[in-house]
């Protein structure tokens, strides 16, 4: 997500302006300076950068995230993040990060930046550091999906950084060494000279590169074909809609006219341009003038709902008030949609005629289905996730069975795998959403939390169990290759990454007889 990567690039940069700074100091101090304490000014930095850096990643994670993140925590996650500080250290201790290069030699008196060669155990340090933080990412949970692409373009990068000279050096070195114990051993004379060919280097470390980035990838697709396969959805497959497509606007006090541009720009992508949707504005404005909005928007029907349970409500109303005339397919969708710059390419990527639950916003975040909860303060306080699986199942949930949650309050199902639930368990929700006072209110389970009939708390936990109403919670393999908002679809991808499906793609759904 887009913090992180803003977090992730500024810390790399500042590791590096670290290191520059260090060198310009070892420089500044004369050739006087031995290589023993350029070694011991070394590992004094070495120290102070990683004591400051992880101190300053305590508080930005402190007054930037929730104090109450840490707690919701996996124990895997705990693990991967000791396991990858400690590479991290290692990697620095034992030489020099690639990540932030700026070379370091303790043998040169007065080192400069672009003309020492990195060392090859440097280079192998942390290469070591990086491929072992990725071997353990494989087989943690979640899964991590890596293509043969991304490591071979890690290797190449790196090799690039340690520069060719410097490898057929090396390469030769290590020929000269096996050379002369194999002669030596036969009573041979040396070949001196013998054709030592940089293409032979290259192609040899080319065909290494591919080798090895296949074998981990290939060890990343085991480990996701492992995951248990999900549970079957229950899909109402007698249920034959009028309607093939409706998109459902959750709408407040938005402008008509943004309204307008997010529905025109949704109805162009790839699939919805073939399939003319139609478009049902619920608002909660008790002052909006429904003919304008009607008129402004373009939408074929605009409907006042009471200010009461967020989106979810609105979403929730629909679908009980519409039970028997829900369309094909629906888009659930707020009128200020969230992160429209990736939403539209997600849809054109995944959206199919077979569709049966595509969340259109980030995917991959796990929970416990006893102890369900994320890393923005939320947790299941109600319970209601035990209980929702059990009627969504028809069984009970292990304690650690794994649920893909879901967010931004916009995906897309279809009408057969809505009416897969029974309807009384989306009136159950939608009372309690829309009340203004119960169980949902109840402070106790909610303290000092903002809790309003307009705004419960309970609203947050309806966005999160969509999937599993929808019956997609339990699919671990869409929180493995689900590539991130911002990715698109990867390399060698499908669309069968990102969702759940009614049918295979192309299969003609079970006819009613008689049809």
């Amino acid at each position: 997500m887009v913090p992180g990567l803003i977090w992730g690039v500024s810390g790399i940069l500042f590791i590096g302006v670290a290191r520059a700074l260090f060198t310009i100091g070892s420089d500044r101090c004369g050739s006087e300076l031995v290589s023993q304490a350029r070694l011991q000014s070394y590992h004094g930095f070495i120290v102070l950068a990683l004591g400051f850096g992880l101190f300053l990643s305590i508080l930005a994670g402190f007054f930037v995230e929730h104090p109450g993140r840490v707690y919701s925590t996996p124990r895997s996650s705990i693990w991967m993040i000791v396991f990858n500080a400690a590479s991290m250290i290692g990697s620095a201790f034992t030489g020099t990060t690639l990540l932030a290069y700026s070379p370091i030699s303790f043998t040169y008196s007065r080192p400069g930046f672009s003309n020492i060669p990195l060392n090859m155990y440097e280079f192998i340090a942390s290469s070591i550091s990086s491929l072992l933080v990725l071997l353990v990412a494989i087989h943690s949970s979640p899964v991590s999906y890596v293509s043969w692409v991304q490591i071979a373009s890690y290797l190449a990068a790196s090799i690039f950084l340690v520069g060719a000279p410097q490898i057929h050096s090396t390469a030769l070195e290590a020929m000269d060494r096996t050379n002369h114990q194999i002669t030596k051993s036969l009573d041979l004379q040396p070949i001196e000279d013998r054709k030592r060919s940089r293409i032979f280097t290259s192609g040899t470390l080319f065909i290494l590169i591919v080798f090895f980035a296949w074998t981990i990838s290939s060890l990343s697709s085991l480990a996701i074909n492992s995951i248990p396969p999900s549970i079957p959805p229950s899909l109402d497959t007698h249920y034959q809609s009028n309607s093939n497509f409706d998109i459902v606007v959750s709408m407040y006090k938005e402008s008509p006219s943004s309204v307008r541009h997010m529905i025109d720009s949704i109805k162009n992508t790839k699939y919805l341009s073939t399939v003319a949707p139609n478009i049902i504005i619920y608002t909660k404005d008790p002052t909006a003038d429904l003919a304008a909005i009607k008129s402004a928007t373009g939408a074929s029907n605009v409907i006042r709902l009471e200010n009461l349970g967020r989106e979810g409500g609105t979403y929730l109303h629909h679908i009980v008030h519409n039970w028997d005339t829900l369309a094909s397919q629906t888009m659930f969708i707020q009128a200020h949609a969230h992160n429209m710059r990736e939403l539209l390419p997600r849809i054109n990527s995944y959206l199919v005629l077979e569709t049966g639950m595509l969340s259109l916003g980030f995917v991959g975040v796990l929970c416990n289905c006893e102890s369900c909860g994320d890393r923005w303060d939320w947790n299941d306080s109600f319970h209601i996730i035990p209980s929702l699986y059990q009627k969504v199942y028809g069984q009970k949930c292990e304690p650690d069975t794994p649920l893909l949650l879901t967010y931004k309050g916009q995906f897309v199902a279809s009408g057969r795998r809505i009416r897969g639930v029974k309807k009384e368990v989306y009136e159950e929700l939608l009372d309690a959403i829309t009340s203004k006072e119960g169980w949902s209110h109840d402070k106790n389970v909610i303290g000092d939390r903002e809790n309003t009939p307009d705004n419960p708390f309970f609203g947050f936990t309806v966005e999160r169990i969509w999937g599993l109403l929808m019956q997609c919670a339990t699919d671990g393999s869409v929180a493995a290759k689900c590539p991130s908002l911002l990715s698109g679809m990867g390399r060698g991808g499908d669309v069968r990454d990102c969702q759940c499906l009614d049918r295979e793609i192309g299969e003609r759904m079970p006819m009613i007889p008689g049809e």
